[in-house]
């Protein structure tokens, strides 16, 4: 017993296509660009994500020259 699922196995007598014809015969993917979130929004967000990187460096920068002047006063 043989199994054909849909017509789609390779070497069927209905085809009689080569593999490499058959796939020459799918056409190529269309991809629709969507835009999740609007462009207004992305450079909102990247410039939240900015600040608050820009912050936290700050704040490392901070203790670390706090660390510094603990050290050096040792």
């Amino acid at each position: 017993m043989k199994i054909d699922t849909q017509g789609m196995s390779f070497g069927t007598e209905k085809s009689g296509k080569s593999l490499q014809e058959q796939r020459d015969a799918i056409p190529p993917l269309k991809v629709n660009k969507m835009n999740l979130i609007s462009d207004a929004l992305k450079v909102e967000l990247k410039e939240l994500i900015n600040e608050v990187l820009d912050e936290k460096i700050t704040k490392i920068l901070r203790v670390g020259a706090e660390y510094e002047r603990i050290k050096d006063h040792d």
